[in-house]
């Protein structure tokens, strides 16, 4: 083996292919470049829906008929299969979509982060599509998959259509875009092929409330006017479990001003017997309150700006944080010109609740998508379309929850609860097979829908359809710095996972056999987990060398893609 792995690596030298070719066979991911041939144009659905589940766990899903978590996604397994070894091959959202619509790993796309724009010269999977005569159409629900950053290539058409002041929008609003959509085009000729993207389970996790309640609100009141109530301004409103990118100008007068920031959290929250709901913090993230535009030979004109001496300040690269205890809070400004001027105030605002009560909101928002998977179903067979659709279900990568190393969020570690996902199939030309056990990834989601069209997969795709049995394969798993905290790696080849950290000071290699749930020396003790642990492991340390010393230079992030990738808590 290992000689083999030198010779591949000798002749990528010699002829200047990219070693990163070489991984594939390197790390034997070891997915085989036949195409599939299909069943026949006569069987292949007219509709085909890739509904991608951000950031939701596999655990998350509930495949028990009728059960009060998720029963329309059960409803839909139960008519056709679901896997329960599906992975992620990267926890960041914009290389894992990549990887779904190109079939090929991060290393390879060189697409490692967020926030960048990337160009991938072979067609995507939309475009595949679209060159068959599919009518195509996306709506996406986080900035990080806006056009700009490339995934929108092969699509008639791709809506973002975010509200103010945010960089994500919910499943019911999902829903609103994509049946506008849907109803425009669907007595065209056909056939179809639809993206749909729902984000809820994405931090912050709450879960919608009634309009009208729980807002956070910013308001302006001038001390020195004789009737201060009518002349108090409102400056800014929005949802508090929204996590807005506050950005307004207003007009300071002369005198004495109190800006007003307060958090009204929802009673819904509060009256709960399954959380406590306690309010921990909130922050004013990259707080920044100036003149907009300051003469530079002028004194200066607000002598005075008095922040509340509760705010803990916290400092960072970008800016200046600041965290409240109380749900209220005032700033005093003083305007000793005769003059009115502009202001402007800057932040990202973020209300933060208890640990326990993140984790039944997480699982409160996989229930609400649920619900709202359930509508579009109603939705196309209203429309006599279910009948006739195929549906590929998959989450882009899990989420921690303070299992492992205490944290919450994805990104920077390839744990069980950061890369196992749900996937399921569904629909026409589906088999009813039930649970599957092959460990699959994204890398088989391309495949697999050509598959469904009856079109070629092209050589370059490296997962195999599922529509077919598969052999269990190894996969590997990656994630990136800047947004990771470092380049890590790991492989599974199932029930077996090695990972390496090596930016770790100590325990940089994981070892786990995730069918038992056993980790480390444990794991090793198992039968054969010794010489699996060391087979895993010194390929696993090969891997990664050759793709740190191959990997693609990341260029810096623009300042606009900064602000999307903050407020949806990236960096």
């Amino acid at each position: 083996m290992f000689g083999r792995i030198r010779h591949i690596i000798s002749i990528s030298r010699r002829r200047l292919v990219p070693i990163i070719l070489t991984v594939s066979s390197l790390i034997a991911v070891l997915l085989p470049t036949m195409s599939a041939t299909g069943c026949g144009a006569a069987d292949s659905p007219r509709w085909i829906f890739l509904i991608t589940l951000d950031t939701t766990r596999a655990d998350g899903i509930n495949y028990a008929p009728g059960n009060p978590q998720t029963p329309n996604l059960a409803a839909l397994a139960a008519q056709g299969q679901y896997f329960e070894n599906a992975y992620a091959l990267i926890p960041i959202t914009l290389p894992s979509h990549a990887g779904m619509f190109y079939s090929q790993p991060p290393h390879r796309l060189k697409i490692y982060n967020n926030g960048r724009p990337h160009t991938v010269n072979e067609p995507s999977l939309a475009q595949l599509l679209k060159g068959k005569g599919f009518s195509t159409g996306a709506v996406i629900s986080l900035g990080v998959l806006k056009a700009e950053f490339g995934l929108n290539k092969g699509f008639d058409s791709y809506i973002e259509n975010f509200p103010p002041a945010l960089w994500t929008k919910d499943a019911e609003a999902v829903n609103r875009d994509a049946f506008e959509a849907i109803n425009k085009t669907k007595d065209h000729a056909g056939p179809f092929f639809y993206w749909l993207h729902y984000s809820d389970p994405h931090e912050p996790y709450f879960p919608p409330h009634p309009e009208g309640t729980g807002l956070f609100t910013i308001t302006a009141q001038p001390l020195n006017s004789s009737d201060s109530v009518a002349s108090e301004q409102t400056l800014f409103t929005s949802r508090c479990s929204q996590q807005p990118v506050v950005n307004v100008t207003f007009t300071l007068s002369p005198g004495k001003t109190r800006l007003v920031l307060n958090t009204d959290v929802p009673q819904s929250f509060r009256n709960r017997s399954d959380c406590k709901c306690q309010l921990q913090y909130i922050k004013y993230r990259d707080f920044q309150l100036t003149e907009t535009n300051p003469d530079p030979d002028a004194k200066q004109t607000v002598t005075g700006i008095t922040l509340p001496q509760s705010w803990n300040q916290g400092k960072s690269a970008t800016g200046i944080s600041y965290y409240a205890d109380n749900q209220t809070s005032e700033i005093l400004m003083q305007n000793n010109s005769k003059k009115a001027v502009q202001m402007t105030l800057r932040f990202m605002y973020s209300m933060q609740v208890d640990d326990q009560t993140r984790r039944v909101f997480y699982n409160e928002e996989i229930r609400y998508v649920d619900q709202q998977i359930g509508r579009l179903l109603t939705y196309l067979k209203e429309k006599g379309i279910y009948e006739q659709a195929a549906f590929v279900i998959m989450g882009d990568h899990g989420e921690t929850l303070g299992e492992y190393q205490e944290h919450f969020g994805h990104i920077h570690y390839l744990n069980q609860s950061s890369m196992h996902v749900p996937l399921i199939l569904s629909g026409r030309r589906i088999k009813p097979s039930g649970k599957r056990a092959e460990a699959v990834s994204t890398l088989n989601i391309a495949p697999t829908i050509l598959d469904l069209a009856n079109i070629k997969k092209p050589n370059y795709m490296l997962g195999r359809t599922l529509l077919k049995p598969i052999k269990n394969t190894r996969l590997l798993l990656e994630t990136y710095s800047p947004e990771a905290y470092f380049d890590a790696f790991s492989l599974i080849e199932f029930p077996y996972q090695a990972a390496f950290y090596p930016g770790r000071r100590k325990e940089k290699i994981e070892f786990y056999n995730l069918k038992t749930g056993t980790s480390g020396k444990t794991a090793r003790q198992e039968k054969d987990g010794e010489k699996k642990r060391i087979e895993l492991v010194n390929e696993l340390l090969k891997i990664s060398r050759i793709i740190t010393a191959t990997k693609g230079k990341v260029g810096k992030t623009s300042s606009r893609h900064q602000e999307i990738l903050k407020s949806l808590g990236y960096l």
